[in-house]
């Protein structure tokens, strides 16, 4: 009896003990105890309910520091880091009159980027997520920011910020500052751009079921082995419908003047397809897309003599000293004028295989702008192809009207990727060539890597990349790009304006990067 109690004891003590270092099911060991005969029934209830008011475990004696409430489901936090060494020359396009005309530009900067993720999934099929980054100015089109200015601390943005609801499989609807949903290439998109606004996307091969992975393997009615299990079916079909509204730009609604009070937005739909042959050993992806952006100004401080809008006298995000003027772009080439006349028929895609187990992908993309024309004229020109200096000035006088052509408002892309980088020793090279015309697309939100963000370009991309470790990728990078359409001035051709959009007969830019993720 004596050592029935002291057993009891013990045993009580070791399981109050164990409760405070972690909760588990101790009903199972009691059960065993009360069958051998070691403890009676109600000595093993007394103590279950002893253990059961036990404090809950806490790590070192101290509470639970972070508290995650019951409907969050899934949490994931991840980052990367990169380091740049960049350096870009270009040549200015009007040729040189007086000592005041820098012909040709070179800079050099060391940069960094930092960029942390919170994506999270939330009971009833919600989810988000939010995105912190460097960036230089609150650029939009880029998370870099350059190391300047002695030892100061750098800014970090809210680049991303946004909720999800998927009510059912293949029906999707975010709001906020969001990934770009689109397939998309270089050519239109920056790959840092996060448009604002709301998405809805349907996955039809998700809604109806297409692909099925085909009926599970049972077992057999007579008892015996059950047959091995189908082979998945490979959908061979993908196909999504996916509708963006974006807010550009808030204008005051008070304002006098129709175009700036109007707020700018951009419309686009993409219908994404991605079919896949030969068992998934070849994959074709196409994407045909339409862009629409309504008439609205960005910012203009008053209306020209010919009732277009006066572009904002700074681009800075707080009003300069004495302008009386604030900013309204951050972006390093921005054009903050007007989105009159941009409607965008892209069409991005790409062909996927594999060549001695190397991934290979051939991409490319077009642009067209239906009110290219328009645009060309009436917003960025008028536009000219000679353009002189009176004796012992520095002003230039354009002459020599252009009229728009085809290559004007059209843009195209075409490259191939060979290799990828998942993990060490992997290596992976990419070449791509496009040709951009001055109104083929829209200059706030390409890519400020190629010709600087400028337009009426043509040239090539080149980037190798190696994989250091899985988590570490070191690449090379370059771009090198010439006028498309050459001798283009006046308007927002050059220079001379404030927000030009080809001032660069030639452009280089090589870039060389360290990259990590976590």
């Amino acid at each position: 009896m004596i050592a029935k109690q002291i057993c009891a004891v013990t045993l009580g003590g070791l399981l109050a003990f164990g409760a405070t270092i972690a909760r588990a099911d101790d009903s199972a060991l009691l059960d065993v105890l009360v069958k051998k005969g070691i403890l009676t029934q109600k000595e093993a209830d007394k103590l279950e309910t002893e253990v059961s008011k036990e404090p809950a475990p806490t790590q070192g004696g101290l509470e639970t520091k972070i508290k995650i409430g019951d409907w969050v489901q899934e949490l994931s936090l991840y980052g990367d880091m990169r380091f740049r060494e960049y350096y870009q020359t270009y040549e200015n396009q009007l040729p040189p009159a007086g000592t005041a005309f820098d012909r040709n530009i070179q800079r050099q900067r060391l940069r960094f980027r930092l960029r942390l993720n919170a994506d999270f999934k939330l009971a009833d099929n919600f989810f988000g997520g939010v995105q912190l980054s460097t960036s230089d100015n609150k650029d939009g089109t880029t998370t870099n920011a350059t190391y300047t200015s002695g030892f100061d601390n750098y800014n970090i943005y809210i680049s991303r910020a946004f909720i999800g609801w998927a009510p059912i499989d293949g029906l999707t609807f975010v709001i906020g500052k969001q990934n770009n949903p689109f397939y998309s290439t270089e050519l239109n998109w920056a790959p840092d751009v996060g448009p604002t606004g709301l998405v809805e996307r349907i996955d039809f091969h998700a809604l109806f079921g297409w692909g099925s992975m085909g009926e599970p393997a049972g077992y057999s009615k007579d008892g015996k082995t059950p047959p091995p299990a189908p082979t998945p079916s490979v959908n061979p079909l993908d196909l999504s419908l996916i509708a963006g509204q974006f807010i550009f730009y808030n204008n005051n609604a008070d304002s006098g003047v129709s175009f700036d009070k109007t707020d700018a937005f951009m419309f686009e739909t993409q219908l994404l397809s991605r079919i896949r042959l030969f068992g998934g050993a070849l994959t074709i992806v196409e994407a045909p897309d339409v862009q629409i952006w309504n008439e609205a100004g960005l910012g203009p401080t008053g209306v020209l003599a010919n009732g277009q809008p006066n572009p904002a006298t700074s681009v800075t995000a707080t009003s300069p000293s004495g302008t009386g003027a604030f900013g309204t772009f951050g972006n390093a080439a921005p054009f903050p004028v007007t989105t009159r006349d941009e409607f965008y028929l892209q069409a991005p895609g790409d062909v996927n295989f594999k060549i001695a187990n190397i991934p290979v992908s051939l991409y490319w993309d077009l642009s067209y702008n239906v009110w290219g024309q328009e645009r060309f004229n009436e917003v960025y020109g008028p536009l000219f192809d000679t353009v002189t200096y009176k004796k012992g000035s520095t002003t230039p006088i354009f002459s020599g009207l252009v009229h728009p052509s085809f290559s004007d408002y059209f843009a195209w892309l075409a490259g191939v990727r060979i290799g990828q980088n998942k993990k060490a020793g992997d290596l992976s090279l990419l070449v791509d060539y496009r040709q951009v015309g001055l109104a083929s697309d829209d200059p706030n939100i390409n890519s400020n890597d190629f010709n600087l963000s400028y337009m009426n370009s043509a040239g090539w991309r080149v980037s190798l990349a190696y994989s250091l470790t899985d988590f570490a990728v070191l690449g090379f990078t370059g771009w090198f790009a010439n006028n498309l359409s050459r001798n283009l001035y006046g308007g927002f051709a050059t220079s001379p304006s404030l927000f030009p959009l080809n001032s660069a007969n030639s452009s280089e830019v090589f870039a060389v990067d360290l990259a990590l993720r976590f």
